[in-house]
């Protein structure tokens, strides 16, 4: 089975449940600074070509699964109560009918944080990061230079945290 590149320092893992699904997005939410796992948390997927919604929650021990369609291009809200909202793009177009095949899965962790009165939040309604589909390597792989000035802005505003 195929698999999409990892995203928060997660290994992907072959899945046997992807045979109905296209794109599997799956993984943990967690509090940024104690790691501790958030419950009651909403995964919520707007697939921006063609207008669908996908909505998912995390169990109690933070986990969630995402049934994703193929060719969509799909911009994932993570929230929760008492958390800044954080987003990732999904660009899932390019794979070929046979290279879809049994499907993708990926793992996406996601860390949140507390708002603190007085900080400025608004760029974290950006994406964290944007994965798009290489036919070179046959996979959809994170765009890692976007994903680290992410990773930096995200660093700079925690000092102000």
């Amino acid at each position: 089975m195929k698999q999409l590149a990892c995203f928060a320092l997660a290994l992907c893992a072959p899945l046997a449940c992807l045979a109905q699904a296209d794109v599997l997005v799956f993984g943990v939410m967690r509090e940024l600074r104690t790691s501790v796992r958030i419950e009651e948390m909403a995964v919520e997927a707007l697939d921006l070509k063609w207008g669908r919604w996908k909505v998912a929650a995390t169990n109690d021990s933070g986990k969630y699964e995402l049934d994703l369609g193929r060719n969509g291009e799909w911009l994932v809200t993570y929230s929760a109560p008492g958390f800044v909202s954080k987003r990732i793009k999904l660009m899932l177009t390019g794979p070929t009918p046979e290279e879809w095949v049994g499907g993708y899965g990926m793992n996406v962790d996601m860390t949140m944080i507390e708002p603190k009165e007085g900080v400025d939040y608004s760029v974290l309604d950006e994406p964290y990061g944007i994965c798009r589909y290489n036919s070179e390597t046959g996979n959809f792989e994170w765009d890692m230079e976007y994903t680290q000035k992410m990773r930096d802005r995200q660093a700079a505003l925690l000092k102000e945290h």
